[in-house]
């Protein structure tokens, strides 16, 4: 029984006729045939619609989440300043205020006060609008308060102005033709609840892809071996053209439910208004498909390596789990770092180098934050790690492959022949 573990493990890989097949050819069939064994099966067709359906589901989270306006009662002796606080408050880009008029008095006793109580209303504002008096049930908004206080000063201004026979409209216009223009370095951001959606939908879904789909293409390479399938495989091909094929079958099928499912966040996005999209949405999807291609074959080429090193599955978990440390790495510190604080300069910097760039700088540039030339810098760097890791993934897949029984070592996998 050794002696049978012994001729197999050292047994020198079957020389491939040369002449059978073309290696375009040769790499096309192994990649069709992984396209066609798994994209036909029930479990592709039920993940995708149960994927669709939790984007659904955390769609209308997000909405259900979103708070409506603050109201703010203003009782009828105030009444005069609702319009004006209105005014100011809709000038206003990050507040939110609705202000309605309320009764004073109510058949229960004070009716602002039981307003407040019950947080029906945040403030209620009463009094003479010369000098308004505002009463909260425990801490004052700022922002309330300084809509306030501006919508006085307008209103006051006004009085006085008519006072003196100035039209306020033709010296609210002279005013405003002299106002201070802005000009904005980058576009305005969306909310806190936006961007964490934006960062959890684009890292949680290239995690999500390059785990399910790296370790299917692991599992498969196992399962080859332990039927000895492979061996026929490199009787006709060589173990490159086996790797490269395997990779790029695996690598359409993952593609093409990513863009099932982008295309799904997309018409839910746009269609219930939850979360506001960058402009170019089709340059968006294609981005994230492109970091998604080199990310997954810089992953998948480890995995793939590392399964080829042992004959069962139960041994897979072992081999493949510094490469799993790897995925998951990027993934919890662009949760972390990227809520945090997305500008930081760490989270810059760790998106430029491979393997954190397919999974952060996808989230940087799906925010708005990325410039073209950190972009440009992470893609160069990622292509010429893939260059460099799928070639020693090769000699590993090719060092491995047909060794059976225990697990080869690393260094003998590594090894030039």
């Amino acid at each position: 029984m050794s002696t049978t573990a012994q001729v197999d493990k050292d047994a020198p890989p079957p020389a491939p006729d040369p002449g059978a097949l073309s290696a375009r050819r040769a790499v096309g069939l192994v990649a069709g045939r992984e396209i066609n064994s798994r994209m036909r099966t029930k479990s592709f067709v039920l993940s995708t619609l149960g994927l669709v359906v939790a984007l659904g589901v955390y769609t209308l989270i997000i909405l259900f989440s979103k708070e409506g306006p603050t109201k703010v009662g203003i009782d009828r002796d105030a009444a005069a300043l609702r319009p004006m606080l209105t005014a100011v408050a809709d000038r206003a880009t990050d507040v939110d205020f609705e202000f309605v008029t309320i009764d004073g008095e109510g058949d229960g006793g004070d009716r602002a006060e039981k307003l407040l109580r019950d947080g029906d209303v945040a403030a209620v504002i009463s009094g003479d609008t010369a000098g308004p008096t505002m009463t909260v049930e425990r801490e004052t908004d700022p922002d309330l308060l300084a809509v306030v206080n501006a919508a006085v000063a307008e209103e006051r201004t006004t009085r006085e102005l008519e006072r003196e026979g100035v039209d306020p409209v033709d010296f609210a216009q002279r005013v405003a033709s002299s106002a201070t223009q802005t000009r904005a370095l980058e576009p305005s951001g969306n909310s806190a609840a936006e961007q964490f959606a934006l960062i959890l939908s684009s890292t949680g879904l290239l995690y999500f892809f390059f785990i399910v789909y790296g370790i299917m293409l692991a599992q498969g390479v196992v399962e080859e071996k332990t039927s000895r399938v492979v061996e026929l495989l490199l009787s006709s091909i060589r173990p490159w053209q086996l790797l490269a094929g395997k990779l790029i079958g695996v690598a359409v099928v993952g593609v093409t439910q990513l863009v099932l499912l982008g295309g799904a966040a997309v018409v839910l996005a746009e269609g219930t208004g939850a979360i506001s999209l960058p402009t170019a949405v089709a340059g968006t999807l294609v981005t994230m498909g492109v970091w998604f291609l080199l990310g997954f074959f810089l992953f998948a080429a480890m995995l793939a390596a590392a399964a080829a090193r042992v004959s069962r599955q139960e041994d897979l978990q072992a081999v493949v789990q510094p490469v799993m440390v790897l995925i998951t790495t990027p993934f919890v510190l662009g949760i972390a770092l990227l809520s945090k604080n997305a500008h930081d300069p760490v989270i810059e910097w760790l998106s430029l180098v491979p393997p954190l760039s397919p999974i952060l700088m996808p989230a940087r540039m799906l925010l708005g934050i990325a410039p073209a030339w950190q972009v440009a810098v992470s893609l160069v760097l990622a292509v010429a790690a893939l260059a460099g890791l799928t070639r020693i993934a090769g000699r590993m897949y090719a060092n491995s492959v047909l060794r059976s029984g225990s697990r080869v070592p690393l260094a003998e996998s590594l090894r030039l022949r």
